[in-house]
């Protein structure tokens, strides 16, 4: 085998371990956080303080990153406590907070409430 044949082959690998580190990367990047979900949906805040009529675009691309990101049950269950908690702070005005979801054309599998039981959320 030539030294350039070995060199391609060992580049290739090198490559394709680095592809897989950060693949690896962004799948850990993608699990939820409560700092990271409410970090998405900060655009949000006039809308859900009644300062704002409508909500902006940017808070509705936050919303669909939510919805993205919450793949599975767990991560679903673990936005569902994490916007709770901050409805339950006062910080948004219930019916605002209900109706965002559905303002940004996007779908949550549950109401964003201080009373919902997010263990329910499948």
């Amino acid at each position: 085998m030539s030294k350039i044949s070995s060199f391609a082959q060992a580049s290739s690998l090198a490559v394709l371990l680095l592809l897989a580190l950060a693949l690896q990367q962004l799948e850990a990047d993608m699990s939820m956080s409560c700092s990271g979900t409410l970090s998405g949906v900060s655009p949000c805040l006039g809308f859900l303080q009644g300062e704002e009529d409508y909500p902006s675009s940017d808070c509705c691309d936050g919303m669909s990153r939510l919805v993205a990101a919450a793949a599975n049950t767990a991560d679903r269950q673990e936005a569902c406590e994490c916007l709770k908690s901050a409805a339950a702070e006062g910080s948004a005005e219930s019916t605002a907070a209900r109706d965002l979801p559905a303002d940004c054309g996007v779908s949550l599998p549950f109401t964003i409430s201080a009373d919902i039981d997010c263990s329910q959320i499948e």
